[in-house]
């Protein structure tokens, strides 16, 4: 039932994003490919069976019109107790041209905590992940972001989870 919550979620907010898009006209789109600092939230899930909802928030910089580089930090409930992640990415992208679409690819590392790819007993574990995804500019300042991710731990160990698959729909402020 969660996925299928989730499946909606993310649909709505594409099918929003390409709503406000089309009140766009070619000749003025967007100026969504500019630098700067911006904020954002989100909301996502897994997709074994011990995921549930997830909230994430995001902190980023976009260097230039290609790059981004970006942190943020998950909080997920799982069937087996609650869990956290904090990672640092790097994102290569491309707005297409006359558009307010911009698609993306994205590799970092970080650390998950409790639950969420950590050790069974306790403490921490270093996690990698790669993932691609797209933003939809709204507005010169508000733009709409669907990603997915594969996270897993860097190290062999006995963790929760070796792999996970984490899709998100989420809202981002520039300023």
């Amino acid at each position: 039932m969660n996925k299928i919550l989730m499946l909606a979620t993310v649909a709505t907010l594409a099918l929003t994003g390409a709503a406000f898009a089309a009140d766009q006209t070619p000749a003025d789109p967007v100026h969504a490919d500019r630098s700067g600092l911006y904020i954002g939230g989100n909301l996502g899930n897994g997709t074994d069976d011990k995921a549930r909802m997830g909230v994430g928030a995001v902190v980023g910089y976009q260097v230039m019109p290609y790059a981004r580089v970006e942190a943020d930090f998950d909080h997920a409930w799982r069937t087996n107790g609650t869990g956290n992640m904090a990672m640092a990415n790097v994102i290569g992208q491309y707005r297409i041209p006359n558009s307010t679409v911009t698609p993306y690819v994205l590799a970092g590392a970080g650390y998950g905590f409790d639950k969420f790819g950590s050790l069974k007993k306790h403490g921490e574990v270093a996690l990698y992940d790669v993932g691609a995804g797209v933003r939809v500019a709204v507005s010169q300042s508000v733009e709409l972001d669907v990603r997915y991710r594969n996270v897993r731990a860097i190290q062999d160990v006995k963790v929760n989870n070796k792999e996970e698959n984490l899709f998100s729909a989420g809202i981002n402020y520039r300023f």
